[in-house]
């Protein structure tokens, strides 16, 4: 893996959120995006399941690229591996295992962070090259991955789906590596009021502590 995937991977560790931009409405993208920016978050992954979306994730690379690190999110192909790569994304997250997806990702020079929920898919992943994987949906509690973490211990988890500023601080003392927030704290309406704050606090309740 090339030394920027290796610092991508460390500041991620760093950062410890993902703030999943999933939208219906896209008129208001880049100020949504402005908003969490100026709210501390680092990482940011904008859905590209409708059509706006990659529309939107070139808006946003153009305007924030480079004070933001943004990801696409619902990849499912790997045309749009290369779509996403294409407009500047730098890292690209599934919700599921699909390893071709994650070899075009890595061929791109994208950071992959694919989903599993299985002990199967999680090394159907780490096969195929993944070291951060998006355990999803986090509606299994700190319990299981705990479990997970056993046969798995040097896999990068990254809680995704029911994850939110209540809960987050407890799936990072259960080892995962970061967290990843969606709906609660980015409604998919678009809806401001009220961002700029949750922001702040998701932030806050997931920094990094560390030297």
């Amino acid at each position: 893996m090339s030394d920027s995937l290796d610092m991508m991977e460390q500041a991620l560790e760093r950062a410890r959120l993902v703030a999943i931009v999933r939208l219906i409405d896209h008129t208001d993208v880049v100020e949504i995006v402005t908003t969490l920016r100026d709210a501390g978050v680092a990482f940011l992954e904008l859905t590209v399941e409708r059509p706006e979306g990659f529309d939107s994730l070139h808006q946003v690379v153009q305007a924030l690229g480079h004070q933001v690190t943004i990801g696409a999110g619902t990849v499912l192909s790997v045309e749009s591996v290369k779509r996403a790569a294409a407009l500047g994304a730098r890292f690209i997250v599934t919700p599921n295992t699909n390893p071709a997806v994650i070899e075009a990702a890595h061929e791109q020079g994208l950071l992959a962070i694919p989903g599993a929920f299985t002990a199967t898919e999680v090394a159907t992943a780490t096969s195929a090259g993944a070291r951060f994987v998006k355990l999803f949906p986090a509606i299994s509690g700190v319990l299981y991955l705990q479990a997970l973490r056993g046969p798995f211990p040097n896999v990068k988890f990254v809680p995704t789906g029911g994850v939110n500023v209540e809960n987050a601080s407890s799936w990072l003392e259960a080892g995962a590596a970061a967290v990843a927030m969606g709906s609660n704290l980015v409604p998919s309406s678009g809806e401001m009021d009220g961002l700029f704050e949750r922001a702040q606090q998701a932030v806050a309740v997931t920094k990094w502590l560390g030297e």
